[in-house]
């Protein structure tokens, strides 16, 4: 057996000294760098959304709300006390708002996106995407049936409709069917889908999500509606 000498062993010594104080560094400056994000994230990111929690009383029409301000998309409405239309973003399932640990889905614009962009408003005749499925949509249907994800079937619109490139998808068994436009990928932007709902008996719900959320179909309203509910007021 070839025995080291003390100036190779040494020189083994050194490289293992300096692997360990280069590891010590590469550790203190991801922890400096995950402390900074963690702070500065909104400006790295450019961000338009708040970190803060604290709710925000905003009037829509006749209906008064309480709003997280994470929840609230754009800076101006967060400052705003009556508003027209009030537009928020939420995080499903959990359907949390902007927060330091989930600044990174708040960015995503791919088709892989989980996030759904709502909008409140009082318009003067509350129409859903349901009621307008067999007064609206059904008129201009072309083709055959689609099979949608997760039971939902979908029809392609006449190119001449005015819904060109659209796709109607909806439950047809069912007395009010959850129905849903979808809007083909674009060089601008993926695809996206549509849907509109009543939440209070006066506000109108519009919401806007990835195509891949069809699959939760089932339980799209039921838990957005359950969050919405808990900012109206009396």
């Amino acid at each position: 057996m070839q025995h080291q000498t003390p100036e190779e062993q040494g020189s083994a010594q050194r490289w293992i000294f300096f692997i360990l104080i280069a590891g010590l560094i590469a550790i203190t400056f991801l922890y400096v760098l995950s402390r900074v994000f963690e702070y500065s994230g909104p400006s790295l990111i450019n961000s338009p959304y708040s970190f803060e929690t604290s709710p925000r009383q905003i009037t829509i029409g006749e209906r008064r709300l309480s709003v997280p301000e994470n929840v609230i998309r754009s800076a101006d409405q967060r400052a705003a006390n009556t508003l027209k239309q009030l537009d928020l973003v939420f995080l499903w399932p959990t359907l949390e708002g902007f927060s330091r640990e989930k600044q990174v889905a708040f960015s995503d614009a791919t088709e892989a996106s989980s996030l759904l962009f709502v909008s409140l408003s009082q318009p003067k005749e509350l129409l859903q995407s349901s009621e307008r499925l067999f007064s609206v949509y059904s008129q201009f249907f072309t083709g055959t049936p689609i099979k949608g994800p997760a039971t939902l079937i979908g029809f392609e619109m006449d190119k001449a409709s005015g819904f060109g490139g659209e796709t109607i998808y909806f439950k047809p068994e069912a007395t009010e069917p959850f129905v849903a436009r979808c809007i083909a990928s674009n060089d601008k932007e993926p695809a996206f889908c549509m849907r509109e709902i009543a939440l209070g008996g006066s506000l109108q719900v519009s919401y806007r999500f990835r195509p891949h959320l069809l699959n939760y179909w089932k339980s799209l309203d039921a838990a957005l509606l359950e969050r919405l509910n808990r900012f109206l007021l009396p």
